[in-house]
Order: structure tokens, then sequence, then C-alpha cells
């Protein structure tokens, strides 16, 4: 629904300042709209709670999972960009 009013995202899904030693690489972004100073990222209950297959059944990496969105947020906020979140379970439309 975004995509049909603003045009498609930034292809960079990893920005330089996500870019930070613990993450070489960078944080990666779902849906990055910097000309318009926001982002949408979609939540899965991965993102909630433990979840044997997605955190590989080791329940750190569920506390890993928690730091880098936090992180994530925190730099986002730093960086003047607006982090919007989309939830599993919330109804689209």
């Amino acid at each position: 629904i975004v995509a049909k009013y603003l045009g498609p995202p930034s292809e960079n899904r990893r920005p330089d300042f996500l870019k930070i030693p613990e993450h070489p690489k960078g944080l990666e972004l779902d849906i990055p709209y910097y000309e318009y100073g926001f982002v949408i990222e979609v939540q899965g209950e991965q993102h909630e709670k433990y979840i044997e297959f997605f955190h590989r059944g080791d329940p750190n990496n569920f506390i890993k999972q928690q730091a880098r969105d936090q992180l994530k947020k925190e730099l986002c906020e730093e960086n003047w960009i607006a982090l919007r979140y989309v939830w599993y379970y919330e109804d689209p439309y």
C-alpha cells in the first residue's frame, strides 16, 4: 500500500549508520523510505518470543534478536529515522 503512494522503498537495506563494530555488514531494515524519514519493520513472532525454529534451538539467540532490535531502534532514532512496526498479529487492512 505504501509503495502505491510513495513508490518503491530504497534498495539500500543496510545503511551506513547501521554498520557498527559489532555488526560490520550492518543491521538490515525491511522497508526503508529514507527520503521520507521513516522505515517499516515487519515483526514476526520471533521478535516477541522464543521460537525454537527461528532461534535455532538456542534461547540465547532470542536474547540476541531482542538486543539487535533495540539497537536498530536506537540507531534509527539517533539518525532521525522514524521506525514503525507492523506486527504479525495486526490486520493490515
